[in-house]
């Protein structure tokens, strides 16, 4: 994953224009703005708490709005980053044949995207924990390996579904549906803590279910982080990272004789 690096640090002025126009053209003539990066997980959280309440589902007793609304902010983070990455190389067809670049600038680009969307719900975050009173204990300090975390994985999954989606255009569609399926397979409505014992383990090769729980834990001072399901989702995002990249390269030769 080396080459990775080197060629985001090569071309970062390439993805930091890439990434100032996707968010300029998704804002561009909207009422709403950037304030649409708010509304998404705010709806959702406005959602989770009303079905939570009459399924008496359980909160390790924070505050429903928060406890979901805290879940939400990675997930929609990690959704809409890999959502856009998914049909980038597609989206950038003109540009694709008209220069050389690597070309996994574009879905992470798309991935950078998303980091601006997150910091902006953030802010909502800070409301809420102001307006019940809480306050991030020692913890907070994982957060930013939290996100380093989750950017791996959703760049990982994002590389992966952006080469397969070029050759076929159903696995764009299928995206959103598998990310449909595995929020609730992640601890965003419920916490980690209702899930069996005898299922942990499998349950943890989810990695969203550590950086969820983790997200928790570092924001709500709920207890010390699960260091094995923090240990499971680090492990688990590096190699979709490294599977995704080696996929995506061994595919790149053939992305502008097909789009």
């Amino acid at each position: 994953m080396t080459g990775l690096v080197k060629n985001i640090w090569r071309y970062r002025e390439l993805t930091a224009s890439l990434v100032k126009r996707e968010v300029l053209a998704r804002y561009k003539q909207s009422v709403l703005g950037p304030a649409w990066a708010i509304l998404q997980p705010l709806v959702l959280m406005l959602t989770f708490s009303f079905v939570a309440s009459f399924a008496r589902l359980p909160s390790d007793g924070v505050p429903l709005p928060l406890f979901s609304y805290t879940a939400l902010i990675p997930w929609t983070m990690f959704q809409n980053g890999v959502m856009m990455a998914t049909p980038s190389i597609v989206l950038n067809a003109g540009i694709i044949k008209k220069i050389y670049f690597p070309r996994e600038v574009l879905p992470v680009g798309s991935i950078l995207v998303s980091l601006f969307d997150f910091v902006m719900s953030f802010a909502v975050l800070v409301g809420l924990l102001v307006w019940y009173g809480r306050a991030p204990g020692p913890w907070v300090a994982i957060l930013p390996l939290l996100v380093v975390v989750q950017l791996a994985l959703g760049l990982g999954v994002g590389l992966l579904t952006s080469a397969l989606g070029t050759f076929k255009r159903d696995v764009i569609f299928a995206t959103f549906f598998a990310l449909q399926m595995w929020m609730y397979a992640s601890p965003v409505i419920y916490p980690l803590s209702a899930v069996p014992a005898r299922w942990r383990t499998l349950y943890l090769l989810n990695p969203m279910a550590g950086i969820v729980s983790g997200y928790r834990t570092a924001l709500l001072d709920t207890g010390p982080p699960d260091l094995m399901a923090l240990g499971m989702a680090a492990g688990s995002s590096l190699l979709i990272l490294a599977g995704g990249y080696t996929v995506f390269k061994a595919l790149e030769r053939w992305y502008a004789d097909v789009i």
